[in-house]
Order: structure tokens, then sequence, then C-alpha cells
């Protein structure tokens, strides 16, 4: 991949559909909506998916439509976090790209550009192509936490791949930008609590698919009590330090890696005849550490982040 970002007019930019759900996020959201529209690149469609929001964020939408700005619906009955997205994601036209957006974030000018630059470099024509980037930590004002939400996580001192993305997500679904070709298989992602978007399309980009990370950090990612980053409890470790209290959290549940297992498991029931055969032995590897010793998983740990660390 090219870390050179284009910095003038594209002679052909394909259409881009941002696509955004919401629930409950008045507080954010024109901040978040403002910076889209503010973007170097402008997208094509702002498509929002409500998720029965009664907190003022469907008249925020309201007004923001009514200027013809960005096109809502308001789910009948709540879909929850991914169902929410699968629902913004199918309201695009099917030649688009697609690129995902919280509530809560400010996107900085250059995102949709950089994100766009990447993509070009990397996709070929008929396979699934996802881009992403790091995000700038900030808290509910606005107040710098981190340059890096990859530092912040300790995921900045391994190579990004999938024998390390199996142990854990690493990539941000409000960062990402997909090719008509992965979105395709957006819909295919399972509801189920261990289950994200995020993931799910990373390990699609990792194994049988087109990936590219962009060498800048392109969103402010606020972190307050009621995002989904605080919700499943991260908080700023090494990465020795988010297994440390995993495997503590496992002696008292019985559950090391349990959202890995799930997730990584009905990944492979999903796609197991689009893997080679490397990447099929390398799942299944990982898959047999389920139900093993703390040592075996230490071991087995070890192994697939071996000649990965920076």
């Amino acid at each position: 991949m090219s870390t050179d970002q284009p910095s003038s007019p594209y002679k052909f930019c394909p259409p881009i559909s941002v696509a955004m759900a919401t629930y409950n996020g008045a507080k954010y959201l024109e901040e978040q909506l403002d910076s889209i529209l503010a973007q170097t690149l402008s997208p094509a469609e702002i498509l929002v998916s409500d998720d029965a929001s009664d907190d003022g964020t469907t008249e925020i939408l309201e007004k923001y439509q009514a200027k013809g700005l960005l096109r809502f619906h308001v789910n009948e009955q709540r879909l929850g976090y991914v169902g929410n997205f699968q629902n913004a994601v199918s309201m695009a036209q099917q030649d688009h790209y697609i690129a995902l957006s919280d509530q809560d974030d400010i996107w900085l000018p250059r995102k949709l550009e950089a994100a766009m630059g990447a993509m070009q470099a990397t996709e070929e024509s008929g396979t699934p192509a996802m881009v992403y980037s790091d995000l700038i930590l900030v808290d509910e004002a606005g107040k710098l936490l981190n340059t890096s939400f990859r530092n912040e996580l300790g995921q900045d001192g391994y190579q990004h791949c999938l024998n390390t993305l199996l142990f854990g997500g690493f990539v941000n679904g409000c960062t990402m930008l997909m090719n008509p070709e992965m979105v395709k298989y957006f819909k295919t992602i399972p509801r189920g609590e261990h289950i994200t978007h995020d993931t799910w399309i990373a390990l699609i980009a990792y194994s049988f698919g087109n990936v590219a990370q962009v060498p800048e950090a392109l969103i402010h990612y606020r972190r307050h009590n009621n995002n989904a980053t605080d919700l499943l409890g991260l908080e700023k470790k090494t990465r020795f330090g988010r297994i440390r209290s995993e495997i503590s959290s496992a002696f008292k549940n019985n559950d090391l890696f349990e959202r890995e297992f799930d997730c990584v498991g009905k990944f492979y029931e999903t796609f197991s005849d689009k893997l080679d055969p490397e990447q099929e032995k390398l799942i299944l590897k990982f898959l047999k550490l389920k139900g093993k010793s703390y040592l075996e998983m230490k071991l087995g740990l070890r192994g697939f982040f071996r000649g990965k660390w920076k």
C-alpha cells in the first residue's frame, strides 16, 4: 500500500455514501453531521438509520433532511447496534462506496479524501476491499486524550494481520471505507452479542479481500459513558495488559477470548469455502484453543504473534 495520499482533485471519484446509525445521539449529532458536510471530498449522500430515538435525535435529522443534506429512516422496532448499521447500509445504491459513521465523532476534513486515496491504490476489480485508519481520542468536551487510539489500546505494537486479528479487533467501523464488493458482505453479519460489524468486515478483508490502513488519524473519537467503546470496557492498556485483564476475568468467568472464539467460529462456518489452505489452517488452529488451559492459551497466543511484534 502506498502511504502517499492525493493532494489534488481526482480525475474520477466513485460516489461515496455515508451510512450512519443513530440512537439517542442528539447531544453530539450536529457536530458530527457538520464535520461530514465539511469534507474536502464530498459524499454523494448521507444516509441515517435511527433506532427509535426518544431524545430529540429525529428532530435534528428532520432539520438536516429538510435542507436536502441527508435522508433518514426511523426503525419501527429497535434493531440494535449491528442491525441498525445494516439498515443504514441497505439504503445506499449498489454501486456506491460506503463510509460508516457513528453519531458522536468529528471527522477531520480530509477523512474521505485520504480514505478514497488509499482505496484506489489498494482495491482490485471484483475483490472486496476495506480501508481504515487510526483515531484521535478526545473526551466529551473535545479535549485531547491521546493522539492515537491504537496507542491507547496497545494496538500499535504489533502488525495488523489475520494472525493478530483473531485475538481481538483493531479496526473501528467509524473509520471504514468499503468498496461495493465489500458492501455486499455487510448483510452477512450475524446477530449475536459477540459479533460486531467492525471485526466481521475486518476478517473478510484480511482473509479473502484487500485492506489498507491510512497512516494518519482521521477522526476525533469521543470517549464518553454512552459510546460503544466504553460499553465494551476498553481502557488504556498495553497489549499484554489487555491480555492479563482477559485472563484475570477468565479465571472468574471461564470466558477467555469467548467473544473472539464466537465471532471467528461463525466467520469460519460462513466463509470456509473462500479461505485458502493456509488461512483455513490458521483459523482452525485458533479455534482449537477454545477450552484449553491458561498455559496452552498463552503458548498459543505467543505462536500466533511470533514475528508480528514491532
